[in-house]
């Protein structure tokens, strides 16, 4: 068997290739960076360090890697491949899709009938719909039929933290393509978009209707972790672990992860304990002292962190669709724009944002910013300023 691994970066070598290897796939990894390549090619091998308190080290075996600018050998890798996925980044995934195109086309001239399923394992929302149209615009029409029928565009959710090479990371291993992970190493796959069958392993994880797991994701993980970050930031702190062991953060960003847990609860018919059970994993894996990822890499681009449908506003408007008002949401939202730095920031909550001047969460969300603006940037007097917010909304509780 033989799975294609477009990318070898973190996420490529550090979870989804070392998975495939581990089911028992040849993993084939294309990548642009001719000396990772080079070095995979040479070393056939490479260490995918555990980093916790006993560090666990895996050898993951099996391996090879094409050169992705050498487009005729990527075609030809894709045009017998068993598997096929992705983990190049959001910006990427539209350039590799008309060499993905070609090798598709190769492989369905000499069988139109080879299915083929391709993991996308990106963090992009509703990625499956931007592939499939790019795919379509590179392909003939002619071909067009067999796509929908013999391509499975699978999203998946990548819920493994895997931090960047830092020279602050201590290991006994030194090796040129060594990568550092958690342990946690599930990948939850949309069941009803595969052709083929589905990987019978413990560790993937099947399940439709999968925007839950796709939301989950986006607006419980890695909305907690940009506002774990912002506060980090706000602390001067240097280190997600740092951040997250603080017992005033963590009370703030739990706040934010149960309202978007109460809005995923209601939109899916989720069993809320699942979510707090979730809730309360993720917070002791942000707590993780040997990942050394940084408050700085995690809070970078808020720009794009703020988008109408990313992990902060995207959470606060799903919160509302679901009559849950975003109290602790609308507080991190506000910290975001506070480390804009823009003098425009309700300017900039209209346009990109979305957020405009006659709703109550943009009342919400600039009431906090001020707060914060006025240097009030104790946790102690902010926690008291967003429950008063809270009681006030909710009124007596019965």
């Amino acid at each position: 068997m033989k799975a294609i691994m477009y990318g070898a970066g973190s996420i490529g070598r550090g979870f989804i290739g070392a998975l495939l290897s581990e089911i028992g796939y040849e993993v084939v990894f294309i990548d642009v960076n001719e000396q990772l390549v080079d070095t995979i090619n040479k070393e056939k091998t490479y260490p995918q360090i555990i980093m916790k308190k006993d560090q666990e080290i895996h050898w993951i075996k099996n391996i090879r890697a094409v050169n992705g600018n050498d487009l005729d050998a990527v075609r030809d890798e894709i045009a017998d491949a068993d598997l096929l996925a992705t983990a190049v980044g959001a910006s990427v995934l539209e350039k590799i899709a008309p060499i993905i195109a070609k090798g598709l086309i190769k492989r369905w001239d000499a069988d139109s009938e080879n299915a083929l399923d391709l993991l996308i394992c990106e963090n992009l929302m509703d990625a499956d719909v931007l592939l499939r149209n790019w795919l379509l615009q590179a392909l003939p029409e002619s071909y067009h039929p067999i796509m929908e029928s013999r391509l499975g565009l699978v999203e998946t959710s990548i819920g493994r933290m895997v931090p960047p090479p830092s020279p602050d990371i201590d290991s006994d291993i030194h090796h040129p393509l060594a990568v550092r992970v958690e342990a946690y190493d599930y990948l939850p796959v949309d069941s009803a978009a595969f052709k083929n069958a589905i990987p019978d392993y413990k560790k993937i994880v099947p399940y439709t209707p999968f925007h839950y797991y796709l939301e989950r994701k986006l607006y419980i993980h890695n909305m907690a972790h940009v506002t774990t970050a912002f506060l980090g930031k706000l602390l001067h702190l240097t280190y997600i672990d740092e951040a997250a062991g603080n017992i005033y953060i963590r009370k703030i960003v739990q706040g934010c992860m149960t309202e978007s847990a109460m809005m995923l609860s209601r939109k899916y018919h989720i069993d809320f304990a699942q979510l707090q059970f979730h809730i309360d994993d993720l917070l002791f894996r942000f707590r993780n002292p040997y990942l050394k990822d940084t408050v700085e890499r995690v809070a970078r681009d808020p720009v794009r962190k703020l988008g109408p449908t990313d992990r902060l506003v995207g959470s606060a408007r799903s919160c509302e669709q679901q009559q849950i008002e975003p109290v602790y949401l609308s507080f991190a939202i506000a910290l975001g724009l506070y480390f804009l730095g823009s003098d425009q920031t309700e300017d900039f909550l209209e346009q990109k944002c979305q957020i405009h001047k006659n709703e109550p969460l943009f009342d919400r969300v600039m009431y906090f910013y001020h707060f914060i603006e006025q240097n009030n940037k104790s946790l102690n007097s902010i926690i008291n300023c967003i429950e008063e917010v809270q009681s006030d909304l909710r009124g007596a509780t019965i």
